[in-house]
């Protein structure tokens, strides 16, 4: 058979390439002679199976179109058909690209064909177009207009105009044309805005055009279907806003419900961004009989008998292309917005089936069917991709009209309402994809919403938003209960997902995650593993919410918990809704009934859906024996849900059950292994001493028979578990009120792991993403329990991680050399030298890696290097030698020059090793490295855009003017640094760096150390307090939502917000001038009063009332410099020596710190 296909296959092409020969050879005399040459060529290459692999010479196939095109008349209907069958088998079947000048002519002739062939030609013209245009648009944009213009009266044909071919069929092949004209190019060239906004004028147009009586509904949706996705084509290539984006979503509501059953066609209208919910109103419309009634209704659709054929059909499976009918919904629903018409037959269509799928015995409206679901599939499609290109500040004025809030009844076309209505399952994943894209990066929209009532003439704007998200989750979870498609059931779990992680759950009534977790709760033993991997992504993010909740504790770090399960879902975790009948059309009670609440332990949940699920992803009663009762554990039933899926049983031992590994147990499979190790992370960062600490024991042994998977990523996912639980302990540990689990509990933690379980993932030599997360581990042992292990592991943990420094892999250097910089604060390894010579010889050699990332960890680890030396000198340990620092000094100089995220903390570690450096290297070395140094900070402090690096050079100088050796060997070191933070704590708009400029000019002690700058440092601090009023930079807020531009009650709140954190800001600023300000004062000379009155008398008012305001908010552990400036200004006046100036001077300074004597 294969030989015969390929002699086949052989014989076409060279058919193929004797008739290219001939028509080569061919000059058309316009002879009848010559006519019946051509026509027989174009019989002849029509004739072969194009299905096949005909083409070898492309060149050949764009010559006889370009032959075809020349000879053949474009006014000889015959001929021409023929020419347009050509050029469709050439161009769509063998795929056979046609450029330059043989694409224009072939436009050209279709063109003239269009123009003077009769009308039975004409869809064969158009389709040729079609193929010609499509993928072509910039290469066709000189012919767009006269395109336009022969394709314009095909649009307008009716059934009017005498014509030997259906108008409507015309206007379908027209609308074809047009699409492939708006088609996006695959090279992504730009193309013509001018054109684009015509055919957008003219998809628009056809949807509004009403049904002509003589029109068949087939042809009408071809017509629908075919403007949406020109539309759409428009969209991606247009910079959406102002009045596109309305007028597309106008289109996208209307079509998206499309053929359902109470939704009657209306004409697409603009949609205006509003701050209150703008609904539509649809037209009165009567149900059908088959059609489930409002709130209350008991009134059930009559059974029908299903076929012997169709009872064998997979109710879950989503990709049969075969009629089904559309998820079941509870039988009294809370809001008439989500009734469920399941009882209407023959809606539930596919997107992707054909025409010829459907044979001349199925139901006549089956074809129907099948196109309106690719209409409103077609309608979600365009909604996606406007949101996608659309700045995501002017969708949120949109969400009104996308999304209902429960309390306008009348806006019934949402989104949810299609998740909740549509009975075809490839459309209810395709709203839930736009859904989820709609709330992807809208957290900080929507921590605005609170709680509030709704009652009265003005709903305020957060109000109304948290009333959108507690729709929101009653129609999520109803719709979780009524699923029962996989893939949309995943999309949706995806959905709850987000929606869980972007809600502001503290500031909204409760109980909106008890819904949530009682939805998805039966759905983790689910017999798909895609779904009980979505299903514990749901709960992950329920463990993640932040602030930690009551309501969080009662729903999931107890053992008993209220669930609310539906009697749709049996003993398997598998919902019944359409097993019974799979028509869709039984009685409520084979679907989902009413919920009802029950009271389960642990075991009541074990035998009512808690089963094991064994890595063959079905659920058998072998896997449901496995799983002992687990009632009494006292676990929370989440962690015991991920301990079952990590392989930990209930052993029952004296009585007592308790969990243990077991080897042989039944596994999950890997991706819900995976999902559940995430899960257990989530739980060590946001409930650890509620959820892991209890539990520690059974949760290491589980972890220690991840870490030894066979499966890389489970054993990665352990590591991060591990490295979520350490952190969590060093956590515990620091907090004296919250730790409930003893420090030998956490060393014996670590010992167990150090002993085999993590020192094994660096012996991965093929993995490297396990070896660096083995060093991300040792990071987070923390200091305390460092020291108690003992020293073989403590020399296996820093040499690991010495070998990881000189790993072939950049991600393996990056973790190691940050897990060295946490080591290197570790007291009992800093105080020894031979460690801190290591580390610093590991340090900077990763400065000088290739990999950005690596340079980066190795400067935030030499930060650290320089406060465990400045550690050292404080408490007189053994230092460094002077060569060594001065080396450390040269590769803090090159990593201030590297890029924004090297340089902010290699400025860090410059200041520090400039505060250490002592007058005998400046002598035995020179002033050079000193030099550049301080060229290098004054540089970094002073240019730039980042303001870390800025704010942190100003530290830097700060901590090198502590060292007042440099002074003796630098002249320069003064008039470099002082102009440069005078200069910015006067009139720098960043907060930060300011204070970090007035704390750097108040370090000095010593009157000698400022020079002939003391005045200048004194007129800068004084001039910055008074521009402490001044120093709000607003330039971020002009690039605010646009939204709030309608909203003005957001605007208030956010003005509130501002202007609360600018007199923090201010606050702050004026504590820390004020400090230097005391500083300096306690060091003016009788000398310095002259030079200093003109300033003084200046800012006289201004001292007095900053001194004033901060003396009630000093600590009294910050007042000592408070003190010294009152009592350094009161010996200034006592002094008999003063002239009249220094005279009034001192008395300004005594009135300015009198005060703050008397108070303080």
């Amino acid at each position: 058979m294969a030989a015969f296909g390929k002699t086949t296959s052989n014989d076409n092409t060279s058919k193929f390439q004797l008739i290219a020969q001939k028509f080569s050879s061919l000059v058309y005399g316009r002879s009848e002679g010559d006519r019946q040459i051509v026509n027989a060529l174009l019989d002849d290459v029509n004739a072969l199976d194009f299905s096949r692999t005909v083409i070898t010479n492309v060149d050949k196939a764009v010559l006889i179109i370009n032959q075809c095109c020349s000879l053949v008349p474009p006014n000889d209907t015959f001929l021409v058909a023929k020419g347009c069958h050509l050029i469709n088998n050439l161009v769509e079947k063998q795929d056979v690209r046609v450029e330059g000048r043989t694409l224009t002519v072939a436009i050209q002739w279709c063109i003239q064909a269009l123009k003077q062939c009769p009308s039975v030609a004409s869809q064969d013209v158009l389709a040729a177009l079609g193929v010609l245009i499509r993928g072509n648009g910039p290469k066709v944009q000189e012919h767009s207009q006269a395109i336009l213009a022969v394709l314009s009266p095909l649009l307008n044909a009716t059934s009017d105009d005498n014509s030997l071919s259906s108008p409507w069929e015309l206007r379908v092949a027209a609308l074809h044309c047009l699409e492939a004209l708006s088609a996006p190019p695959s090279d992504r060239s730009p193309t013509d805005s001018e054109h684009l906004q015509t055919c957008l004028k003219i998809f628009f147009n056809q949807l509004n055009i009403d049904k002509h009586p003589d029109q068949n509904e087939a042809n009408l949706c071809k017509i629908i279907l075919s403007a949406l996705r020109g539309i759409e084509n428009v969209v991606v290539q247009t910079n959406t806003g102002g009045d596109l984006v309305g007028d597309v979503i106008g289109a996208a509501k209307v079509f998206m419900l499309f053929g359902l059953p109470s939704y009657q066609a209306v004409k697409p209208s603009r949609v205006l961004p509003a701050a209150v919910p703008v609904c539509d109103v649809p037209p009165p419309a009567t149900r059908g009989p088959k059609t489930i009634k409002g709130v209350g209704s008991r009134t059930r659709p009559p059974r029908k008998r299903s076929t012997p054929a169709k009872k064998k059909c997979d109710p879950n499976d989503d990709e049969d292309d075969s009629p089904h009918q559309g998820p079941a919904v509870p039988s009294v629903l809370a809001h008439p917005d989500v009734s469920w018409p399941y009882s209407v037959p023959g809606l539930e269509c596919s997107w992707r089936t054909s025409d010829s799928e459907f044979s001349d015995s199925e139901v006549p409206g089956a074809r129907l069917r099948s196109q309106h679901a690719r209409i409103r599939q077609a309608a979600l499609q365009l909604l996606l991709s406007l949101i996608k290109v659309t700045d995501r500040r002017v969708m949120c004025g949109y969400w009104w009209s996308l999304l209902p809030d429960g309390l306008h009844a009348t806006n019934t076309r949402t989104l949810i309402t299609c998740v909740l209505r549509d009975p075809s399952p490839r459309c209810r994943t395709a709203v839930l994809i736009v859904l989820w894209t709609l709330l992807v990066g809208s957290r900080s929209y929507l921590q605005q919403a609170e709680h509030g009532d709704p009652c009265g003439s003005f709903i305020p704007f957060s109000v109304s938003l948290g009333n959108m998200l507690r729709e929101l989750h009653r129609s999520l979870a109803l719709a979780l209960a009524a699923e029962n498609a996989v893939l949309a059931l995943t999309q949706l779990l995806r959905v709850v997902a987000i929606l869980v992680q972007n809600t502001p759950y503290h500031r909204l009534q409760p109980g909106l995650l008890t819904k949530i977790v009682r939805s998805v709760r039966p759905l983790t033993v689910h017999k798909d593993v895609n779904i009980q991997v979505a299903a514990l992504t749901v709960l992950g993010a329920v463990v993640a919410v932040l602030p930690s909740l009551p309501e969080l504790t009662n729903c999931l770090m107890k053992p008993r918990f209220a669930l609310s399960l539906s009697r749709g879902i049996n003993a398997n975790g598998v919902k019944q809704g359409n097993q019974g009948d799979d028509d869709g059309s039984g009685d409520d009670d084979d679907g989902y009934g009413e919920q009802e609440e029950v009271e389960l332990d642990a075991e009541e949940a074990e035998a009512g859906g808690f089963v094991q699920v064994s890595q063959s992803t079905s659920l058998t009663s072998e896997t449901q024996t496995a799983s002992h009762s687990v009632a009494g554990s006292g676990l929370p039933w989440i962690l015991e849900l991920c301990l079952r899926n990590l392989g930990c049983q209930t052993v029952a031992s004296g009585g007592v059950s308790k969990f243990s590994v077991m080897l042989e147990g039944t596994f999950a499979a890997a991706p819900v292994r995976v999902e559940s190790l995430q899960v257990i992370g989530a739980m060590a960062t946001c409930h650890f001493a509620s959820a892991i600490a209890p539990n520690i024991g059974v949760l290491q042994s589980a972890l220690e028979v991840a870490l030894k998977d066979t499966d890389e990523s489970i054993r990665l996912h352990a590591a991060r578990a591990v490295e979520s639980i350490g952190l969590a302990m060093h956590k515990s540990l620091e907090d004296e009120n919250g730790s409930k689990i003893s420090m030998e509990v956490i060393a014996s933690f670590w010992r167990e792991l150090l002993s085999g379980s993590v020192t094994s993932l660096v012996q991965c030599v093929d993995q490297p993403s396990l070896r660096a997360a083995a060093c991300d581990c040792l990071a987070n042992i923390g200091m305390s329990v460092f020291e108690k292990l003992s020293s073989d592991q403590q020399i296996l943990s820093f040499t690991l991680l010495f070998g990881c420094v000189n790993d072939e892999e950049s991600l393996v250097r990056a973790s190691a050399v940050r897990a060295i910089g946490l080591f290197a604060l570790y007291p009992c390894l800093r105080k020894d030298i031979q460690f801190t010579l290591d580390s610093i010889e590991a340090v900077t050699q990763s400065l000088k890696d290739e990999n950005q990332i690596v340079r980066m960890k190795a400067s935030w680890s030499l930060g650290n290097i320089s406060d465990s030396l400045v550690f050292n000198r404080s408490e007189g340990c053994e230092e460094v030698p002077n060569s060594v620092l001065l080396e450390l000094l040269q590769a803090s100089v090159t990593a201030s020059l590297d890029s924004d995220k090297v340089r902010a903390n290699g400025v860090r570690a410059l200041g520090n090793f400039l505060r250490l450096v002592s007058a005998d290297a400046v002598r035995q070395h020179g002033v050079d490295v000193i030099d550049k140094a301080v060229n290098a900070l004054t540089r970094n402090a002073c240019v730039g855009s980042n303001m870390k690096v800025r704010w942190n050079a100003c530290y830097a100088l700060g901590n090198m003017l502590k060292n007042p050796e440099l002074y003796e060997h630098n002249i320069n070191c003064q008039t470099t640094i002082f102009p440069v933070l005078c200069n910015l704590v006067h009139n720098f708009r960043n907060f930060k760096v300011r204070i970090n400029a007035a704390l750097a000019l108040g370090v000095p002690e010593h009157r000698a150390l400022y020079g002939q700058h003391f005045s200048a440092v004194w007129t800068a601090l004084l001039a910055g307090l008074d521009n402490s009023e001044h120093m709000a930079d607003f330039n971020e807020y002009k690039h605010r939502d646009a939204l709030l531009d309608q909203v003005i009650i957001v605007k208030i709140y956010i003005f509130l917000v501002v202007t609360t954190y600018v007199l923090k800001i201010n606050i702050f600023i004026k504590f820390q001038i004020c400090s230097s300000l005391c500083h300096i004062a306690s060091l003016v000379t009788i000398e310095d009063l002259t030079g200093l009155h003109d300033e003084l008398v200046l800012h006289q008012e201004s001292l007095q009332q900053h001194l004033t305001r901060m003396e009630d908010s000093v600590v009294p552990e910050r007042a000592g410099v408070f003190l010294s400036a009152a009592n350094h200004t009161n010996q200034l006046l006592s002094n008999s020596s003063l002239n009249g100036v220094q005279r009034t001077t001192a008395i300004i300074l005594h009135n300015a710190f009198k005060l703050n004597q008397d108070k303080l």
